[in-house]
């Protein structure tokens, strides 16, 4: 972790050079501490260096984004593992066609670079948490490949865009020691859609949706599992002012039933395992002066229980959710950025069975970030 550090700090002021001389080029670095605890005696945190560079010249850009992360749990009677590393590198390619054709056309192609961790031991899969908990969830994978292609139109106070992305994911080793190796973890297809109108007095209305289908998991050649459909849908209204701006979004997330593993083939589940999802979320940001701009989110979430009636083998109880954050960012005239932010989340979970038994909890968390950015 302190040679990653010194190696951002080092690299830092060197891309700053070259910006004053490139065009396009931005690059932002920083720090994230999370930590969390809950009422199981459990707790844990996260330590994030993240590093992203963007270079646009034209109708292209290139973007990059990788870091390290340095995890931890902390348990009672056992050995607390831990785990510091890089992440994988995302490399984002695209191109823009705009004003040529009846509709603007966005290509891009999202890779997926093997550079994090994968084979895990047994201890360090206990490391792999609720995303509602921990930023990082996902220490490594293999080499993905995700092209997309998305479409644009504008007319009066009307616009419209809509998407589509396939994302080709290769196999990797999980976890040797648990027998977890060749997992192909199945390609997605994803499909999005976003009808918005403006309005008098900088109101922005809008309506927008997702798709995503996904491919069987495999295991060393053999079907083991299959997610079920992906489906969301919501709706937002923004409005912006001279030194100030305001967003709310209400959406909810539905899915179909999976797939599981009966003797050697897979059975469509008799219900859905996963609940209905619903979050709203409210922002505001408010500029104290042309180089300060101050912010604050709040954000809740309500799961509801699955399909399955309690003390089913496949139960999860319900889930609810709040989360607060503030912020403050200064611009600098020689093209730096800086920001802080500070954000907090109390979140209450019912027993479940599926991925894993876990009995009912309470768990709360705080994480501050500091970043820094070039261009």
């Amino acid at each position: 972790m302190k040679r990653f550090l010194a190696l951002i700090l080092s690299v830092l002021p060197l891309l700053w050079c070259t910006g004053a001389h490139a065009d396009g080029l931005s690059v932002e670095s920083g720090v994230r501490q999370e930590y969390w605890e809950d009422t199981r005696d459990l707790s844990g945190s996260q330590t994030l260096i993240p590093l992203e560079i963007e270079w646009n010249k034209g109708d292209v850009s290139i973007g990059l984004l990788t870091g390290v992360v340095h995890a931890t749990l902390n348990t009672l009677g056992t050995t607390d593992p831990s785990m510091t590393h890089p992440l994988d590198t995302k490399l984002n390619l695209s191109y823009v066609v705009q004003g040529k054709l009846p509709v603007d056309l966005l290509f891009g192609l999202d890779l997926n670079l093997p550079t994090g961790k994968t084979d895990l031991s047994s201890a360090e899969l206990a490391l792999i948490l609720d995303p509602e908990i921990a930023s990082i969830t996902t220490f490594g994978e293999g080499v993905n490949l995700n092209p997309t292609l998305s479409l644009a139109k504008e007319w009066g106070p009307w616009s419209a865009g809509a998407g589509i992305g396939y994302n080709i994911r290769r196999t990797y080793d999980v976890s040797a020691e648990t027998g977890l190796t060749d997992y192909d973890p199945g390609d997605i297809l994803s499909l999005n859609a976003l009808l918005q109108r403006e309005y008098p007095r900088g109101y922005v209305g809008r309506i927008f949706g997702k798709f995503s289908r996904f491919g069987k998991d495999r295991l060393r050649g053999a079907d083991i599992f299959r997610e079920g459909d992906y489906r969301m849908a919501g709706v937002g209204i923004s409005r912006a002012g001279a030194a100030w701006e305001a967003d709310v979004n209400l959406r909810g997330t539905f899915r179909g039933k999976a797939e599981i593993l009966s003797g050697v083939s897979l059975v469509t589940e008799t219900d859905r395992s996963r609940g209905d999802e619903w979050s709203a979320e409210a922002s505001v940001r408010h500029a104290l002066r042309k180089d300060v701009s101050l912010s604050a989110a709040l954000r809740g979430l309500i799961v509801s229980k699955n399909g399955y009636s309690a003390g089913d083998s496949r139960y999860n109880g319900s889930k609810e959710k709040i989360a607060l954050s503030v912020g403050c960012d200064r611009h600098f005239k020689s093209g730096m950025a800086a920001g802080v932010s500070l954000k907090g989340f109390l979140m209450t979970e019912e027993a479940q069975m599926v991925p894993q038994p876990r009995e009912e909890r309470t768990s709360r968390g705080i994480a501050l970030a500091f970043r820094i950015g070039l261009n």
